[in-house]
């Protein structure tokens, strides 16, 4: 578009929410003390569902953030002893936002649109200790796009580190639209809001690695690969009753329950996972999800694909791959 201006490789500072003195290096206090961020900054309402810690500035394009995994978090339990994959995606989605917020000249109240979150972790330095695991990123922004002085879409490519140790890679893809634009978008969908109904029967919660049935996303149907999406009241991953959409965090953890629940019993835990997110995930239409395994890149694994529709419209993709004989 004529009114959008390509900007290759680097990231012009800017960084309008500023509140603290020391521009290099910015922390906030969170829950029990715990360093933290403003939640407004990474779009979670609740302090203890914040991951990323602090932040600072490297050069034009690059970042320097660290965070901390909870070892005893209400909803992403560990699986196995290790972390729970999900995490990874959640601090590549909160790392960009923050940076959005605080560097890249994005006001609050700014919609995100996420197109791909790719992630490869590495298990075996996942495991659950018994505290937080404090964690750095190195974060490189490319392929920028500003518009009228803000950011308008981008690619955040992030490295994070336990102990100067790789335990993931992966990247996000991101348009940023004023709330002008949002309305445009959405219509007469910006004021829907998630209804109250008669639940379906969850799928055994051991099936989907979960820890209890509340926390299962899908409810059987007549086929052993296919899954009617199904959120609790008071869902753990749909905290914001704002939202005018399902959020795209809980149909990745859609995604993974539906690979565990094919591979059932076989011990199926996911070390990479890429989402390519099609539409919006709407409240008012059933969500059917689809899995099916693939042929896999790699020896000695076993790769899922998972997809979610609404009306015969693809709304997400996933791809999930896990090492066979894992135990």
């Amino acid at each position: 578009m004529s009114d959008t201006m390509q900007v290759s490789g680097t990231v012009q500072p800017r960084a309008p929410l500023q509140t603290q003195s020391n521009r290099n290096q910015r922390t906030t206090t969170g829950h029990h003390g715990k360093p933290g961020v403003p939640q407004e900054f990474v779009h979670r309402p609740f302090v203890d569902d914040i991951l990323v810690t602090s932040w600072r500035r490297l050069d034009d394009s690059r970042f320097s953030l660290t965070a901390q995994w909870p070892h005893d978090h209400g909803y992403f339990t560990p699986v196995h002893g290790h972390h729970h994959l999900i995490l990874t995606g959640e601090t590549i989605r909160q790392a960009g936002l923050l940076l959005c917020h605080t560097e890249l000249g994005v006001p609050v109240g700014h919609h995100f649109i996420l197109g791909d979150l790719v992630y490869t972790t590495h298990p075996e330095h996942l495991a659950v200790g018994s505290g937080p695991t404090r964690l750095t990123i190195d974060v490189t922004c490319s392929r920028i796009r500003m518009r009228a002085g803000t950011l308008a879409g981008g690619h955040f490519h992030m490295t994070i580190r336990k102990a100067g140790r790789i335990v993931a890679t992966g990247y996000s893809d991101v348009t940023v639209t004023s709330p002008a634009v949002y309305r445009r978008i959405r219509g007469e969908r910006l004021t829907a809001r998630r209804t109250l109904g008669p639940l379906p029967l969850p799928v055994p919660h051991q099936q989907t690695g979960s820890a209890k049935d509340r926390d299962v996303l899908l409810s059987p149907t007549d086929r052993p690969d296919q899954w009617q999406l199904r959120i609790a009241p008071g869902h753990a991953a749909m905290v914001n009753p704002a939202n005018d959409h399902i959020p795209g965090m809980l149909l990745l953890d859609a995604a993974q329950q539906a690979a565990r629940a094919l591979t059932a019993p076989q011990v199926f835990v996911p070390y990479a996972f890429g989402t390519e997110f099609r539409r919006y995930a709407e409240h008012d239409m059933p969500c059917t999800i689809v899995a099916q395994r693939v042929p896999s890149a790699l020896p000695s694994t076993t790769t899922v694909q998972v997809t979610g529709s609404q009306e015969g419209k693809p709304v997400f993709v996933s791809t999930l791959t896990a090492l066979d004989g894992r135990r």
